[in-house]
């Protein structure tokens, strides 16, 4: 916003104003008093000029979404007052984006263009949130999943297809050339993330595999090593496919493609390893357990309840966490759009609780804006928005 302060100009000669003085004016100090007391009046009106000249989307909500069956990144501005969601425009990819990320100061979102084997960077206007022209990467593996490093230096991507996890430079908010290291995990890794201390990197793998790797990362050179032990076994049939630390950095949430399960992990921060300590499931115990699918999972940011979606069940179930034990308890499932690949909670303004969840539908091509209640968790659904084709990531950013 816009400051503004009225002040008398220094380089005027200032007068020292008496009684003799308003007589020989013609002013009355009735006049005077008038004038006065209009003061304020004329304060408010400049004040709320000049405030209105302020760039409309400071303090704003974006949602991003890789419309990929369209090639492009759809740009929406949320309305933290409503949930309404307005689209605003669209980036066009050479290719199928799917998973997002942005750099900490919000000025260059990254994504991940699947069909060509290539990562994006898209230029942020911090005053729209709007996207610029992309910058693409020559190509390299088939990145399922974009993380940026803490540092901000370089970019994680985990390959579903060639089953390997690799990292690539960002100089200037940008990233620049093929990947620099590129480390083979075994099949369907399906996302990589690391710990909040930045030395430590987890990549999931769905399917047969069904195992956590567990690496060693140094973010000065950008490399990767084994941990000790090398990765945590999924439980039967679960196929682990993203994770999420608690904002306590203790405890870490992994959602499992197969098992259709939620499941608890004590995390050593000295170590960087993981241990299994809870398996909940996302869908009732009538649900046929041979149809169906998880895909996201997001933790509120009050470390209070933990969100998972299920495809073919197409709902998203919500738990509350223990706040001693990071135990989960089932609070039931919600249905949204077919097929939900992706959700996201949205923050709330000056780092105020999440008071929206939107969930896209890959399978409807459309969005839906829940209401969520920051003490229950509970989701209320409010509105289903038509979008682009096959929606396979939504993402909200919060621009202060």
């Amino acid at each position: 916003m816009i400051r503004l302060r009225c002040l008398w100009n220094s380089a005027l000669p200032r007068h020292r104003f008496h009684s003799s003085t308003l007589i020989g004016s013609g002013l009355s100090a009735r006049s005077l008093l008038r004038m006065k007391s209009w003061l304020p009046i004329l304060w408010v009106t400049c004040l709320t000029f000049i405030t209105s000249l302020s760039p409309s989307f400071a303090g704003s909500t974006v949602l991003y979404v890789s419309e990929a069956g369209d090639k492009r990144i759809a740009v929406y501005s949320l309305d933290q007052a409503t949930g309404e969601l307005t689209r605003k425009g669209d980036t066009t990819l050479p290719g199928s984006p799917g998973s997002l990320a942005i750099s900490a100061d919000r000025r260059h979102l990254y994504a991940a263009v699947r069909s060509e084997r290539q990562l994006a960077t898209l230029p942020v206007d911090p005053t729209t949130g709007q996207l610029g022209e992309p910058v693409i990467t020559p190509p390299g593996i088939n990145p399922v999943y974009v993380h940026i490093d803490k540092t901000g230096s370089w970019v994680l991507t985990a390959s579903y297809g060639e089953g390997a996890a690799a990292i690539s430079r960002i100089q200037d908010g940008i990233i620049v050339g093929a990947p620099v290291v590129t480390l083979e995990t075994g099949k369907k890794a399906h996302s990589i993330q690391t710990d909040p201390s930045n030395r430590f990197a987890f990549v999931p793998h769905a399917g047969e595999l069904n195992k956590v790797e567990q690496l060693r990362f140094d973010p000065v050179t950008g490399k990767f090593e084994s941990n000790t032990p090398p990765y945590l076994p999924g439980g039967p049939g679960h196929g682990p496919r993203h994770m999420q630390f608690h904002p306590n950095g203790r405890w870490v949430y992994l959602v499992n493609e197969q098992g259709k399960s939620v499941t608890h992990c004590d995390f050593d921060p000295d170590k960087g390893t993981l241990t299994q300590r809870q398996t909940v499931p996302t869908v009732p115990p009538d649900w046929d357990q041979t149809q169906g699918s998880c895909a996201d999972i997001h933790v509120s940011a009050d470390g209070r309840f933990v969100y998972a979606s299920t495809r073919g069940h197409d709902s998203l179930a919500t738990y509350s966490v223990h706040q001693e034990t990071g135990e989960l308890s089932s609070l039931g499932q919600t249905p949204t759009e077919k097929t939900p690949r992706s959700f996201c909670l949205v923050p709330g303004p000056a780092g105020s609780g999440e008071s929206y969840v939107v969930s896209a539908g890959e399978g409807s091509d459309a969005l839906i804006v829940f209401k969520r209640d920051i003490a229950t968790g509970k989701l209320t659904p409010l509105k289903t928005y038509p979008c682009g084709k096959g929606p396979a990531w939504v993402m909200a950013v919060v621009f202060e």
